[in-house]
């Protein structure tokens, strides 16, 4: 039989005992005084030190020899010599209750004193030993052989005459009965005693003041022979032992309770911050001091007030610690024969906080005189009050910080809500010039229209742009002191980290851009989000909200400042440090150098060409920091435009994305240009396309055509012209031409406008692939590429035949100009294809088959209700108002419960949130509430306020909203998110 199964390890506890006790600590302890032998004096207390007196009556006798026995006074009245107390008893009884508190329960030490006082009785030969303590009133046998536990009255011991000896040596009365101090007390008459040799317990405090603890002694009932050196000296050395031993126990104890006491707060922490109370710090503090008054008191009132009419100054509690010395001492001196009292305060430990009261005191007060306190009481009782002061703050920032939303949200409802009126009115009104203008080009001459353009372009058009650009400017302004409001917030709570691609932080940002940008006039330049093709399948783990937050003042900064031209925002990864680097660059107006040093401080703006309040690049720097990042304008020339770079640390890269593979792509490009205007918008893509794995052709034959679209229509076909018939060619489209393209029916040209992003331009490239995988003609067959690299893949038997289905599904699956089955109308359309779409909260929505739904207009501004009715009614929409939430229900109610035709239940609702009466969260809870009820068809509901805030989004969200657009909403903006869900809608 093999033992290897059977072997232990070691494997220890800290607590664990490493020797079984020879001599274990008796089950229990006596909690009577007693025996009591001189009853005529226990009423009485013992008088208090005399330097005089105590040399009179000991006087020093030499080393390790028995006590001299002086002279008996005559003013001795007493049968026997009675203890006294001790030189500094105070002091004294403060260490004695301090290294003693709850000793009784620490059964390995008093095994240990059980040894000694073997060990005591064993060197001396006598027959008892005795190891005890010296309190007040009582001495207590701790340890003891041959007699029994007990507490007995300090005044007839004569273990307490041992406190007052000198250190180091052994109190030695052999005979007691040839010594008149003891010959005639107790302990000799009652108990039997003859011998007596004792040794203080001696300690050092850290002031380097020495003070006895109790005693170690040895007795006989027979008179001995006086000890030997050795005896003495053993006797000294375990009298020490023991008050090493005592002193490495408290400590071990307290190092216990320290960890204790952290683990308390670390949990009141996480209480108190969960529930915004300081109720479970009060509550861990009067679970580790049971029987102590605790308390918070306000600093402002002079004294803190107790039961039975006792008060503490303020002022005295400064100092953090507090004894009540007088009081304390008068017990010594006048009842130290009686038990302490517990009436009344006696420590007290304060440490200043915060509360709901103001500046304050946490108090922690002890009646108890044996407790006594030390460093990691006042750490525990200060990490408590900082604890109720963060507690405290954090409710006061919680408050201030919902104060401060709910002004937010009604300072931005407040002032939205009129620009949207300002700016709706703006955009109706141009809109009815426009057509008017209409009506009279078709009826004039070719003279007269020219000088009607020529009136208009000085005309009521002019003032109207102007209208609008400075909404457009006093929006972003609101927009940004908003952010720069909401910073705050951000920054104090967690970032929601996840894993993302380059991909999405375009997406991200050119939705951003496009929604600010949409129908500004001034910002026509075109973005080019681009990045390597390899890169674009790494991912990053980012806050990607802040991430857009931290860039998009750097986009738009750069596109109000570039009228003409591109900004091109390049992202690249460095795994190796751990870097996200992404630079922004613009041919704009420049910076001259003068000013560049102060642009990212508040409100500053360097020339007339600035627009906003200047507070752009101040927030992309203060959000660059939540990411450990940073913001720096790399270099900038005026005329020639600047490069701004946002640098981010210490990122975590995760493994890569599938990245896309062409087999049947032309690799070679051929830019064909038409002039100068063209060229830096026609290079800028063409770049992007080298940098990532084509060439550049100088022949067009073969090649993919890169051109730009002309705002003219005979310009436009001209280009188109030039063009072999059935090549492919990618016409870009820059933004300030996305309006006013010409007719497109030819099949081959693929249409991409701006912004530009790798998604965009790997669609295109998709659909260049499919359409020379059909023409066949340009290039054959070869190997899979993975784009933005040499890595070819082999061909597999059925890799064309997945191609073919692809090819397939694209043609089947997109819609509008995409899809080959039908006409291209124009590339305004077109541009619909790649622009992502405006803010939803569906991120699907549920399409719906009515091309003039009904609407239900919401809201209590007139002059916004007047707007949309007269949006509607351009629009061709039949539509019905209400003035508030309440109004809304029963208007909805009334219209849909109607069983005469579809056409008479409202299937469009546009909701306003801050409402009298009854709001538009409520509103929409309840419509949703009638739908779900009454198995109504479900309508879709636009919630349009001037609120923008993640708490008011979230409510939406929750009860069932399908868009939330802020104020104020373009009308071009709101024809394309009703277009999403009513494709059928035209705004003819």
């Amino acid at each position: 039989m093999t033992c290897r199964g059977l072997r232990t390890t070691f494997f220890p506890k800290v607590d664990g005992a490493i020797l079984r006790p020879k001599y274990p600590p008796p089950s229990s302890y006596p909690e009577i005084v007693g025996p009591t032998y001189d009853l005529q004096n226990v009423d009485h207390p013992i008088k208090g030190w005399s330097t005089d007196l105590h040399n009179a009556l000991f006087p020093e006798s030499a080393a390790y020899e028995p006590s001299i026995i002086p002279e008996k006074p005559l003013c001795l009245a007493d049968r026997y010599l009675r203890a006294s107390l001790a030189e500094n008893e105070r002091l004294r009884l403060s260490v004695l209750w301090y290294y003693t508190r709850d000793i009784l329960q620490e059964n390995e030490f008093l095994s240990g004193l059980q040894e000694k006082a073997y060990l005591a009785q064993e060197s001396t030969g006598w027959d008892y030993a005795v190891i005890g303590i010296l309190d007040i009133n009582v001495y207590i046998r701790l340890a003891t052989v041959g007699l029994e536990l007990g507490i007995l009255p300090r005044g007839e011991t004569l273990c307490a005459h041992t406190v007052t000896q000198p250190p180091n040596k052994v109190f030695l009365l052999p005979s007691l009965m040839e010594d008149w101090r003891f010959r005639n007390c107790p302990y000799r008459e009652s108990g039997g005693l003859e011998a007596y040799a004792g040794v203080p317990l001696r300690i050092q405090t850290e002031s380097g003041e020495c003070v006895c603890l109790g005693s170690l002694c040895v007795a006989s009932n027979k008179s001995e022979q006086p000890l030997t050196k050795v005896q003495h000296q053993a006797l000294v050395h375990l009298a020490d032992w023991v008050v090493s031993d005592l002193v490495q126990c408290v400590r071990a104890k307290r190092q216990r309770e320290r960890h204790r006491m952290t683990e308390l707060i670390s949990d009141a922490r996480r209480k108190g911050h969960d529930q915004g109370s300081t109720e479970p710090v009060m509550e861990i503090l009067k679970s580790v001091y049971t029987d102590a008054i605790v308390r918070l008191h306000s600093s402002r009132t002079d004294h803190v007030e107790f039961d039975g009419g006792h008060s503490i100054s303020v002022h005295d509690l400064q100092e953090g610690l507090w004894e009540d010395v007088e009081y304390l001492e008068r017990l010594i001196d006048k009842s130290n024969h009686l038990e302490l009292p517990c009436s009344r305060p006696v420590r007290i430990i304060a440490s200043p906080c915060e509360s709901i009261s103001g500046p304050s005191l946490l108090v922690v007060a002890s009646k108890d005189f044996h407790i006594v306190f030390d460093d990691v009481d006042l750490s525990f009782i200060h990490g408590c009050a900082e604890l109720i002061s963060q507690i405290w703050h954090n409710r006061l920032l919680e408050e201030a910080t919902k104060a401060k939303e709910k002004f937010l949200r009604a300072f931005s409802h407040q002032l939205r809500t009129p620009i949207h009126g300002i700016l709706g009115s703006v955009e109706l009104l141009t809109e009815e010039l426009q057509a008017q203008g209409s009506r009279k080009s078709l009826s004039s001459s070719p003279a007269i229209e020219e000088n009607l353009a020529a009136v208009d372009s000085l005309g009521p058009f002019t003032y109207l742009n102007m209208i609008k650009m400075a909404g457009r400017d006093l929006t972003s302004v609101i927009n940004n002191l908003i952010s720069l409001n909401k910073w705050s917030d951000i920054a104090m709570v967690e970032r929601d980290y996840s894993m993302f691609t380059f991909d999405d932080l375009e997406t991200e940002l050119e939705h951003e851009v496009n929604k600010l940008t949409l129908g500004d006039s001034r910002c026509t330049a075109s973005v080019y989000f681009t990045h390597n093709f390899s890169q674009s399948h790494v991912t990053f783990n980012t806050d990607l909200m802040v991430l857009r937050d931290t860039l998009l003042p750097l986009v738009i900064n750069a596109v109000q400042n570039t009228p003409a031209g591109v900004v091109s925002v390049m992202a690249s990864a460095d795994t190796d440090r751990r870097q996200l680097i992404i630079d922004i660059e613009d041919t704009g107006h420049g910076i001259h150098r003068d000013h560049q040093k102060r642009i990212f401080e508040m409100y500053e703006k360097v020339d007339l060409h600035s627009t906003g309040a200047g507070l752009g690049l101040t927030l992309a720097s203060k959000f660059a920091l939540l990411l450990n990042g940073s913001i720096d304008l790399i270099s900038s020339e005026i005329g020639r435009g600047s490069l701004f770079r946002a640098t981010f640390q210490e990122l975590e890269w995760g493994p890569p994305a599938p990245p896309k593979i062409f087999d049947h792509l032309l690799l070679r490009v051929f830019t064909l240009k038409f002039g100068c205007d063209d060229a830096l918008t026609i290079d800028q893509f063409a770049s992007f396309l080298i940098r990532n794995g084509l060439t550049r052709s100088e022949s067009i034959e073969g090649s993919l055509v890169v051109f730009e679209a002309a705002s003219d229509n005979e310009k436009h076909r001209a280009r188109v012209a030039q063009i072999p018939a059935g090549q492919v060619a990618i016409c870009l489209v820059p933004k300030e031409n996305d309006q006013t393209t010409p007719d497109r029916t030819e099949s081959d040209v693929i249409y991409l406008s701006g912004h530009f992003t790798t998604s965009k331009v790997f669609s295109a490239l998709e659909q260049a692939q499919a359409k020379s995988h059909v023409a066949n003609k340009f290039c054959q067959p070869c190997s899979p590429k993975v784009l933005g690299s040499d890595k070819t893949i082999p061909r597999t038997p059925n890799l064309e035949l997945e191609c073919r289905d692809k090819i397939e599904h694209s043609y089947t699956s997109t819609s509008g100009e995409l899809n080959d089955q039908g006409p291209r109308n124009t590339v305004s359309q077109a541009w619909k294809q790649f622009s992502p779409p405006l803010e939803s909260i569906a991120a699907t929505p549920f399409v719906r088959s009515s091309s003039r739904p009904l609407v239900l207009i919401v809201d209590d501004n007139t002059v916004n209700v007047r707007v949309m009715e007269k949006y509607c009614k351009k629009r061709g929409l039949p539509y019905v108002s209400a003035a508030d939430g309440l109004q809304a229900v029963q208007t909805f109610s009334q219209q849909s419960d109607r069983p005469t035709s579809e056409e008479s239940a409202i299937e469009l609702i546009f909701m306003d949130l801050q409402m009298p009466v009854c709001g538009g969260i409520e509103a929409t809870r309840q419509i949703r509430s009638l739908e779900l009820r009454n198995n109504w068809k479900k309508s879709c509901l636009f919630v349009m306020t001037g609120q923008d805030s993640s708490t008011d989004r979230r409510a939406a969200e929750e009860v069932g909203a399908d868009e939330y657009l802020v104020k104020p909403v373009l009308l071009r903006e709101l024809d394309l998110v009703v277009s999403r869900h009513f494709p059928s809608f035209s705004t003819g």
